[in-house]
């Protein structure tokens, strides 16, 4: 299918809301990016399912990789994607048929529709996160054994790399490392695979589910009818109205490679007045109630703004501000033993044991 100019926006909106730790900016741009062109008369984007190409169609992953700090200032010039694509086509021998996002949430998302624009190509409708996490190796690919490259980098001043290399832990650290080089950010096309393996691993639906989700919060509904449709819609199970009472920067180191923003906000919730509890590094990773677990990374937790339902993000976490507490589940995936031990922190794990939670 082609995308609209509105669902452009709607994947906009989808993708704050399941980042966890919403960043408007890059997406912003991105987004006028995409339109800009649309405007200008180049085709649009085009969305296909993964079992709408030939099973041995090469598809690969495009996606911003930085060095453990938010994304620098050195903006992009808006074709460094264009050339880790075809560094890397050059590599395999072989043309990309699809691209999809590095992760279905946050700016990642909108990468695709602008590098599918400039080189023609479709973005498929899948993912390897099905949300955001902070590492590229926390993929289900990981999960399912495949290789994250080879794989081709391009900085913001135009220089270019060619990693061969296929432990995505190592593939991790490869990046980072070029990423600090190259002033802030790689531009990154990676885990290469045939359409064949994507649908057998990754996340399906992925991007046609933030334009849903976007379609809904971008509605002129109220607020309560968003909230009930996104519990039916997206299997919300929780959501939390409570005001902030304090916000504290913790001490405790952030893990390697990872922004060190640790904080904890406490929330008085609107209408019992329990006391909540968000644990924060990078994004929201930990919900607590009266100091019992309710939702922990893999869980996806986010934010809104009660008033008109728009995505909040962690600016919005201020002394007095009162906001909607969001927690949907991630992706199957995760709430194996295996991806829980990719996907989380031991520790917060050790919070909130299996009993058999999952997708509800």
């Amino acid at each position: 299918m082609q995308l609209s100019a509105d669902d452009v926006r709607h994947l906009r909106t989808g993708a704050l809301f399941l980042a966890c730790a919403a960043d408007p900016e890059w997406c912003d741009e991105q987004q006028d990016r995409i339109l800009a062109r649309m405007a200008s008369g180049d085709e649009a984007p085009e969305l296909l399912g993964v079992e709408d190409l030939a099973g041995d169609a090469l598809v690969a992953a495009v996606g911003f990789v930085n060095n453990g700090l938010p994304l620098s200032e050195l903006r992009p010039a808006g074709d460094e994607f264009v050339s880790s694509v075809e560094l890397l086509e050059r590599e395999l021998g072989k043309r990309i048929e699809g691209l999809f996002p590095l992760a279905a949430a946050n700016v990642n998302s909108m990468v695709p529709l602008l590098t599918g624009m400039q080189l023609g190509r479709p973005v498929v409708d899948a993912d390897p996160m099905g949300r955001v996490f902070p590492l590229l190796f926390q993929s289900v690919f990981t999960l399912a054994g495949l290789p994250a490259g080879p794989l081709a980098a391009t900085g913001p001043v135009g220089e270019s790399a060619l990693l061969r290399v296929r432990e995505p832990r190592r593939a991790e650290r490869l990046v980072r490392a070029l990423a600090e080089e190259f002033g802030g950010w790689s531009a990154t096309a990676l885990y290469p695979m045939t359409a064949r393996d994507l649908a057998r691993t990754g996340v399906l639906g992925s991007v046609s589910r933030m334009v849903r989700i976007g379609r809904i919060l971008d509605s002129d509904a109220t607020t309560g009818e968003k909230h009930q449709q996104l519990r039916r819609s997206e299997g919300v199970r929780r959501i939390i109205r409570a005001r902030v009472a304090d916000v504290a920067g913790l001490s405790r180191p952030a893990p390697a490679g990872e922004p060190d923003h640790p904080s904890s906000v406490v929330l008085i919730e609107e209408s019992q007045g329990r006391f909540v509890q968000l644990e924060i590094q990078n994004e929201l990773l930990l919900l607590m109630v009266d100091g019992t677990p309710e939702a922990v990374i893999p869980d996806i937790i986010t934010m809104l703004h009660p008033d008109d339902g728009r995505v909040a993000s962690l600016d919005d976490l201020w002394v007095g501000n009162t906001l909607d507490l969001v927690v949907l589940p991630a992706a199957a995936q995760w709430y194996t033993p295996e991806g829980r031990r990719l996907a989380a922190p031991e520790t917060l794990h050790s919070l909130l044991p299996d009993r058999g939670r999952g997708p509800r």
